[in-house]
């Protein structure tokens, strides 16, 4: 009796479908994650490539640049070593006697002009100007402590 009252159930899912549809699925999703594990590594790879595209063009830049400084410096020396030479005053003098005409002065040509000590005004004006100073210090103090 126990055994008949026993209920068995001998119906059996489908066996392939269900198993099939489930490799599918996990074949559709190593399928899609391989491919985005492929498009990162290639767009990151273009990256690097960019950077370093980037890099070289500055560093070719800065090569350039490097050499214009070179340049300009080596031409501000030239012209500097030129100043000097045209300055030199024997050079000056020579021209000046040849193209231009001129010479030297004679001893009766000279005038000699004494200017003197510094005028009183100039002094008394600096001490007026030394006792303002020290009034505006002391207002100022006076104008911070009362604040």
């Amino acid at each position: 009796m126990i055994v008949a009252q026993r209920k068995y159930n001998y119906e059996y899912p489908p066996y392939t479908s269900e198993k099939k549809e489930q490799i599918r699925k996990t074949k559709k999703n190593r399928k899609l994650k391989n491919l985005l594990f492929v498009v990162f590594i290639s767009s990151l790879s273009i990256l690097i490539l960019y950077r370093y595209t980037v890099i070289y063009q500055r560093s070719i830049a800065l090569d350039k640049m490097e050499k214009q400084v070179q340049y300009t410096e080596n031409l501000n020396q030239q012209l500097k070593a030129q100043i000097a030479s045209l300055s030199n005053p024997a050079r000056i003098e020579e021209i000046a006697k040849e193209k231009l005409g001129m010479q030297l002065p004679e001893e009766n040509q000279i005038v000699y002009i004494n200017v003197g000590e510094k005028p009183k005004v100039a002094e008394e004006k600096k001490g007026e100007e030394k006792s303002q100073d020290r009034s505006n210090f002391f207002m100022r103090i006076l104008g911070v402590l009362n604040r």
